[in-house]
This record gives C-alpha cells, sequence and structure tokens, in this order.
C-alpha cells in the first residue's frame, strides 16, 4: 500500500540555467518520438504482413529452418528498424502468418502436416525477436548520431 505523500515536502522543478524549466524535453527525448499517424501506421502493419507472408511462403515451399529463420530475422529487423516503437510486436507481425500458412497449406494444398513443422514455425519467433530488437537498438544508434535537425 503506497504511503501518502505531503504536498508541502515536494519542491518545485528547478529551473535551469537557460531560464527554461527542467521538465522540458531533452533532444534525445525529442528525437525518439516517432511521428505517426493512421496511414503510417497501416503501412508498417501491411509491410510486416506482406514480409510475413513471403517468409510463410518460402516456409512451406522450400521447408529449409535455417532460410526461414534467417529471413525471419532479416524482415523482423527491418519492420522493427522502421517503426522501433514495440519491437516484440514487429517480431509478431512477421511470424504470426508462418504457422498460419502451414495450417492453410495443408487444407489447400493437402501438403503433409507434422507436428515438427507446426514446432519450427511457432519457434520462429525466437531468431525474430532477436531480429526486432536488433532493428530498434539499431534505429535508436542511427538517431543518436545524426540527429535531425
Amino acid at each position: 500500500m503506497p504511503l501518502p505523500v505531503d504536498a508541502s515536502s515536494q519542491s518545485a522543478p528547478a529551473q535551469v540555467e537557460s531560464g527554461k524549466s527542467a521538465s522540458a524535453p531533452s533532444t534525445l527525448e525529442q528525437t525518439q518520438s516517432v511521428p505517426s499517424t493512421k496511414r503510417t501506421i497501416a503501412i508498417y502493419y501491411l509491410l510486416g504482413i506482406v514480409l510475413g507472408a513471403a517468409t510463410g511462403y518460402v516456409n512451406i515451399r522450400v521447408e529449409d529452418l535455417m532460410l526461414t529463420a534467417v529471413m525471419v530475422t532479416a524482415f523482423a529487423m527491418l519492420v522493427a528498424f522502421i517503426r522501433p516503437d514495440r519491437p516484440w510486436r514487429s517480431a509478431l507481425l512477421v511470424t504470426a502468418l508462418i504457422p498460419i500458412g502451414e495450417v492453410v497449406a495443408f487444407k489447400i494444398a493437402g501438403q503433409k502436416l507434422n507436428r515438427a513443422g507446426i514446432s519450427e514455425a511457432i519457434l520462429a519467433f525466437l531468431p525474430a525477436n532477436a531480429g526486432a530488437y536488433g532493428g530498434a537498438a539499431l534505429r535508436m544508434v542511427v538517431r543518436e548520431l545524426w540527429p535531425r535537425k
């Protein structure tokens, strides 16, 4: 249970030497904000879904786990670089269609469905997470090294 705080014990924010208040956003905070409109958010989701569908198609046709893992990592890194605020969402966007594609290929094309294929498709989320958080970190480094003017 939180303790009550006395209003008289709180001090007012200190003034910065330049005359601005301490609550003014720093340049790092300004560069980390991502301008988002409904259109850019829709493009972000569409890109993630298209790249995820491409990965699922390659996973079904080629049946190579390493190629799928590399594609998932690269695509999740790209999507998270574009919008780095929630990297886990980028990983989920790219990998969600892989197990769904396995089931659809079984229902429509009659392709053999096995537990190992579904498990591999679900475990593709792990390299996608690594790629997504790497892409978000790369975006923060790029913003720090080359800030907008």
